[in-house]
């Protein structure tokens, strides 16, 4: 075999392995992409159900596993806990500034859980529908 013929071999060989590791990486990126779609939107779903976790990204259930709380309506072990993983965390004493963004925003997430709870038990009953001929309307 002459030398411009095997060259011209190994190219056209390189050419083809090359273009078939492209095609599959495409689509394992595209099986990725597809993927990713489907997680968001059943985060999405999720979320929508509650307008406290969609607005902070985060659930209250995550926020007592990241505080290590056992009920979320005790307040004075959130503070303690708050206050250890706040202060364990400070990035001036080597931590982690993530780490303590979390347990922050796990913190607010609480607390909005108490104000919306609050707000729910200040508003008071509905009231039920007038009765027929109960509307206030005046008879004429």
């Amino acid at each position: 075999m002459s030398a411009p013929k095997a060259i011209i071999q190994m190219l056209v060989t390189g050419t083809r392995i090359i273009g078939r590791a492209f095609g599959d990486a495409y689509r394992q990126a595209a099986a990725n992409s597809a993927a990713a779609r489907a997680a968001a939107g059943n985060l999405k779903a999720a979320a929508d159900g509650d307008r406290m976790t969609q607005a902070s990204g985060i659930t209250v259930d995550e926020s007592q596993k990241i505080l290590n709380i056992k009920s979320i309506d005790d307040k004075e072990e959130l503070a303690k806990k708050f206050e250890h993983l706040f202060s364990a965390n400070d990035p001036k004493q080597g931590g982690s500034l993530y780490l303590q963004a979390k347990v922050v925003r796990a913190r607010e997430r609480i607390e909005m859980h108490w104000a919306q709870e609050r707000l729910a038990a200040e508003q008071p009953e509905q009231a039920e529908p007038p009765q027929k001929g109960e509307s206030g309307d005046k008879a004429q």
